[in-house]
């Protein structure tokens, strides 16, 4: 039987959204979470699986994002056995307040909305401008009722974490937290002995879509004792790094890829193993087994608790300039540093030979116009244009011209 599939769109993580999603979930409907700003996501057509379950857009996959369809079971799996790792810390759920920062379109800041709703325990979101807002954040934190008798945890990406660091409130709000789970990428050993020293419990994790959430957690207590992993695996999971070096995964909660509406397959194979497009190893600590992310074994990077896929960025700027006729003979995508983001990224661009000024910053425009509501870790940092004489085998960087910088 073909099932219709309900969108929600969602902002970052609204009440309004929140309640809708735990709505449709009951009433045993399939549905796509995705974000108001990804506009360029195909309407998904109806499909033969039975709901509830939801669908959101993964970034474990190989050069590209790719569709994840998760069973409530294996929502239920994942809430279940984090659930277990808190317990084993001494924690009860049931006296736990959940503080979601994430949007609920990311597989994290949905869980975090469904863990509250199975462990039954408080959930109050957090909008990215009241994070900004550090001595606001941290007043209304207080101010909660019975505060201090409640297990306090949130989920952050490096990007939120930076933030916070960087203003005194910031660091005292974290400061409040039981656990601080942290994914989406690796922060660098500086910003992790800069928490250590203010005794900020974090317990860096790895995880993904494909996997609804986190797979493995490093226990605050073992991060403050200067353990850099991102954990152990939990209860649910078998784990190892194949010959290729990549992280691969064995779990009841491995999700099923749309691919179109008369092709779904699961993403492990026969054995049950998915393999991730991270490269990890697997080492020995006192006789514990830990987790240790390195990093894309593809092109993509994390930008923001972000995967951006450089390619994908590419190929929708050359479309542009195909449908729009814009002078332009070459697309270069080029990472850079970020002290917050991590990564971004900056554009390169070849003109065709002896235009006037006028006529590449008219295109230029046009290109600003049309990528300015993507999300934001996919627009560019600044796009630079490349001198006429060079070639796309000599680009340097002291013949680039910058036109405009784009808005964090």
């Amino acid at each position: 039987m073909m099932t219709n599939i309900k969108e929600i769109t969602v902002q970052n993580n609204e009440e309004l959204s929140s309640n809708l999603i735990l709505k449709y979930l009951e009433r045993k409907k399939l549905i796509y979470i995705k974000n108001e700003s990804n506009q360029c996501d195909d309407k998904l057509e109806p499909i033969n699986f039975d709901p509830p379950a939801i669908i959101l857009k993964s970034s474990g996959s190989f050069q590209k994002p790719k569709t994840c369809i998760h069973k409530v079971e294996n929502l239920d799996n994942s809430a279940k056995y984090s659930g277990i790792w808190l317990q084993e810390q001494g924690l009860k759920l049931e006296n736990c307040c959940i503080f979601n920062t994430l949007p609920l379109n990311h597989i994290s800041g949905f869980m975090a909305l469904w863990r509250s709703h199975k462990w039954q325990c408080d959930y109050i979101s957090i909008s990215n401008e009241l994070l900004k807002q550090t001595k606001e954040l941290l007043e209304k934190t207080i101010s909660i009722n019975n505060i201090n008798k409640k297990t306090l945890i949130t989920s952050l990406v490096p990007t939120q974490l930076k933030r916070l660091l960087k203003e005194p409130d910031g660091i005292k709000w974290l400061k409040l937290f039981d656990v601080i789970w942290l994914g989406g990428s690796s922060i660098s050993i500086k910003t992790a002995n800069q928490c250590r020293r203010a005794g900020i419990k974090l317990a860096p994790c790895y995880g993904s879509t494909e996997t609804a959430a986190m797979i493995s957690c490093l226990k605050p207590i073992d991060f403050l004792e200067g353990n850099n992993t991102v954990g152990e695996p939990l209860k649910d999971v078998q784990l190892k790094v194949n010959q290729k070096g990549l992280i691969t995964i064995n779990a009841e909660r491995i999700g099923i890829e749309y691919v179109n509406p008369t092709n779904l397959k699961k993403f492990a194979n026969d054995e049950g193993w998915w393999e991730s497009s991270d490269l990890g190893q697997i080492i020995k600590i006192n006789q514990q087994h830990f987790l240790n992310f390195l990093g894309r074994a593809d092109n993509a990077f994390q930008s923001g608790g972000e995967t951006v896929f450089p390619e994908l960025i590419k190929k929708r700027l050359e479309e542009i300039i195909s449908i729009k006729s814009l002078p332009i003979k070459d697309v270069f995508i080029n990472k850079i540093r970020d002290e917050i983001w991590e990564n971004r990224f900056e554009v390169l661009l070849s003109f065709n030979n002896k235009l006037k000024s006028t006529i590449i910053d008219n295109s230029l425009q046009v290109l600003e116009k049309n990528y300015r509501n993507w999300p934001n870790h996919e627009r560019p940092r600044k796009i630079v244009v490349l001198e006429n004489k060079l070639s796309s085998s000599n680009v340097k960087a002291s013949e680039m011209k910058s036109w405009k910088d784009t808005e964090d």
